[in-house]
């Protein structure tokens, strides 16, 4: 007989609608195709409408997951796709806004932006050695794994805006370090979840 039984911990693809056409997915499938355009905009110096283009893309980062949870619209492409369009985001708008030959007053710090990169390397190596041996999860994203996705998205944010007014803030700096330890703090909680899921 087949063992129906299933813990919080060890949610699979199973759970998810089959249907890719949903709301959600397609919010998420919007906010990757603005990352080239916010790109573009940061490149040609457009940081007005990059500003934008970032806070509708982080709009459908929030939208996705009330419509998904409240409208039964979960699926097994917008449990693959919803990190990795948030992940896509952050580390593009990081990345970009952290190049010296950008030449923004506000430039992201080099050691936030090797942070971020060695964070999200490191989870995406863990959780695919993980699915590899004991097959596909979904694994929830942790406490402090929230609030760092919350600190980047005001990194950036307020990078954006004091570059596209032009206003060198000090006051930045502080918001980077908080950003960091979150970074930090978030990766050791998540490499502390797989080893509980190892340990099951």
């Amino acid at each position: 007989m087949k063992n129906t039984s299933s813990t919080v911990s060890d949610i699979t693809v199973e759970k998810y609608r089959p249907n890719i056409l949903t709301i959600a997915n397609q919010l998420t499938i919007l906010r990757i195709v603005c990352i080239p355009v916010f790109i573009i905009l940061l490149v040609y110096n457009r940081l007005g409408w990059a500003l934008v283009t970032f806070c509708v893309a982080a709009v459908t980062d929030g939208l996705d997951g009330i419509i998904a949870r409240h409208f039964q619209q979960k699926t097994s492409l917008g449990a693959i796709l919803d990190p990795i369009a948030d992940k896509l985001l952050m580390s593009t708008s990081i990345v970009v806004l952290s190049l010296p030959q950008m030449g923004f007053p506000n430039p992201i710090p080099i050691w936030l932006l090797l942070i971020v990169i060695f964070r999200d390397v490191f989870i995406l190596l863990g959780g695919l050695a993980f699915m590899l041996t004991y097959g596909f999860r979904v694994f929830p994203p942790s406490v402090a794994g929230k609030a760092n996705t919350v600190f980047q998205f005001l990194t950036v944010f307020g990078v954006l805006l004091y570059n596209w007014t032009g206003v060198q803030e000090g006051g930045l700096y502080f918001l980077f370090i908080l950003t960091g330890l979150l970074t930090v703090v978030s990766g050791f909680q998540y490499l502390a979840m797989g080893r509980r899921l190892l340990d099951h």
